[in-house]
């Protein structure tokens, strides 16, 4: 009975004697810790939209058609004809401006100048002086880079004759001032999308008549006159 009642009064002396802890709940700790974290972490800012930049469509580049609009000069040799006789080495240069519609007909004028005076056949001298021509021009290509080509229009010309320092009994002196229907026909080579070379023969008079002054007196009529030029030239389209 006293070593029970011993072990009680050694109890009761460690339990006044000690401070007895509570039990701690560590996973309830845990719990609120790990709230108080989530509140204390602030939401990312939301991101700023950008905007979305479409570059404007790029027209495709506008493909050229052919230039129809020409200009060209010539240099050409010329021969002038009458009944009594010809002369041969006149010379003259000729100034054009054209427009093609398509590749098979276009249209052209024409306006030309004399450069030298050369020797008749039925004595004195003669000279172009001017000359002027509209034309119809059908072409017929070629291939890509060549096309012959026709005229057919209307012409006027001046051609002058002279005595000459010199004459010889009959010589003619006088002036051709006539028009007359018009055709030629011609070789055109392009060089490239603008230049082009060109080969022709045009006549310019067609069987026109004229009368002259006769050296030693009186006049003489001719007829049958005929004006025809050929030669090299360039063209420009624009």
């Amino acid at each position: 009975m006293r070593k029970v009642l011993l072990l009680a009064a050694t109890t009761s002396v460690l339990f006044a004697g000690a401070d007895i802890e509570p039990l701690v709940d560590y996973d309830k700790q845990d719990v609120e810790k790990a709230v108080e974290t989530v509140k204390e972490v602030k939401p990312a800012p939301a991101p700023v939209p950008v905007p979305v930049v479409c570059p404007a469509p790029v027209p495709a580049p506008k493909k050229e058609g052919p230039k129809k609009w020409y200009v060209g000069l010539d240099g050409m040799g010329a021969s002038f004809e009458t009944a009594s006789g010809k002369c041969n080495e006149l010379a003259a240069v000729v100034a054009k401006l054209g427009y093609d519609f398509n590749k098979y007909f276009g249209i052209e004028g024409r306006v030309g100048y004399g450069v030298n005076e050369a020797d008749h056949d039925a004595g004195g001298t003669t000279k172009i002086k001017e000359n002027y021509g509209v034309y119809l021009k059908p072409m017929l290509p070629l291939g890509e880079k060549a096309h012959l080509f026709g005229l057919l229009g209307y012409a006027k010309a001046k051609v002058e004759s002279e005595w000459g320092n010199n004459p010889k009994e009959g010589a003619l002196a006088g002036e051709v001032d006539e028009a007359s229907p018009s055709f030629g026909i011609g070789l055109n080579y392009a060089l490239n999308d603008r230049w082009s070379i060109v080969a022709e023969g045009v006549r310019l008079l067609h069987s026109v008549d004229s009368t002259f002054s006769k050296y030693g007196g009186g006049t003489q009529a001719e007829d049958d006159i005929n004006l025809d030029t050929y030669g090299l030239g360039f063209n420009y389209k624009f």
